[in-house]
């Protein structure tokens, strides 16, 4: 048999979600709304008693009405909310419910509601900025990537760094390609370029001199110095240099302890030791052996 829904049906459904009251105009217009959708695709659908497209509209409203009411109380507009909630239902991604809502807004609504929903879960002002542009550069998991970011920024500013390193350094670790000692040195230079005044972005500059220092390779730093003529550059080059004959210096040699050697890993084998934290089986070997 066919039932039909009726409001009362929708009255006592609401009744029983113990939500206030004002919302229940919502809930009216989103049961009737998925009943109707049910009804258009099969109009005589009933699989047992309690399971027809009365009592599935009932039940998908009251999972809907949750996240609708959520949304709202965080001071989200109805169009957020609405579509927000809508996909929620559903196992979505974060990225994928939030780039659907941000769809049924019009433009000049769209970072006031990103914010409001960046803030509700974190109100740090360096997570809250990150979370947006790691979204409108189409990261598939902001969240994780501010909450990274965040905790790399706010540990650098606690061991005393400038802002400038700390937002570089923070931007180059939270992406996981690189090892520690490439991301301080990333950052380093960046924090250099900023005290020397410097206005162009020195990314080029910063990687290439990062990854040098990663391979311990002085040939390296003197291509670098062939290929970057600005003065700042050529200072910052004679100081790396130095610095890396220094630690070379320092290195033990390993025939004073039998097989084992302190040499700088190569940056390629850093990566390696990423990937493969606990070694690998015998049958492998290094790249290059």
């Amino acid at each position: 048999m066919n039932i039909e829904l009726t409001e009362k049906m929708i009255q006592d459904a609401f009744a029983k979600t113990g939500i206030d009251q004002k919302y229940y105009p919502q809930y009216e217009a989103e049961a009737k709304r998925r009943y109707e959708a049910l009804q258009k695709e099969d109009p005589d659908y009933e699989e047992s008693p309690g399971e027809d497209n009365a009592h599935s509209s009932i039940n998908l409203t009251n999972e809907y009405i949750v996240y609708y009411v959520a949304e709202i109380e965080k001071g989200h507009c109805h169009e957020w909310s609405h579509s927000y909630a809508l996909y929620s239902i559903w196992p979505e991604n974060e990225y994928t419910i939030v780039s659907n809502a941000l769809d049924s807004l019009k433009n000049d609504e769209r970072k006031k509601e990103l914010e409001i929903h960046a803030k509700t879960i974190k109100k740090d002002p360096i997570f809250v900025d990150c979370y947006i542009n790691s979204f409108e550069e189409g990261i598939q998991e902001p969240r994780k990537k501010a909450e990274e970011y965040c905790r790399s920024y706010h540990s650098c500013i606690k061991d005393g760094k400038s802002i400038c390193y700390a937002k570089n350094y923070a931007e180059i670790e939270s992406c996981g390609e690189f090892v520690e000692e490439y991301c301080r040195l990333y950052a380093e230079v960046y924090d250099y370029a900023d005290k020397q005044g410097v206005k162009d972005d020195p990314i080029l500059f910063a990687s290439d001199c990062a990854k040098a220092y990663v391979n311990g390779r002085f040939t390296n730093i003197h291509h670098l110095k062939e290929t970057f003529k600005a003065d700042w550059q050529q200072e910052y080059l004679l100081k790396l240099q130095d610095r890396m004959m220094r630690e070379q210096e320092t290195e033990v040699d390993p025939s004073t302890f039998g097989t084992l050697s302190t040499r700088r890993k190569t940056y390629e084998e850093r990566i390696w030791d990423m990937m493969f934290p606990d070694g690998i089986d015998d049958g492998f070997s290094f790249p290059g052996d």
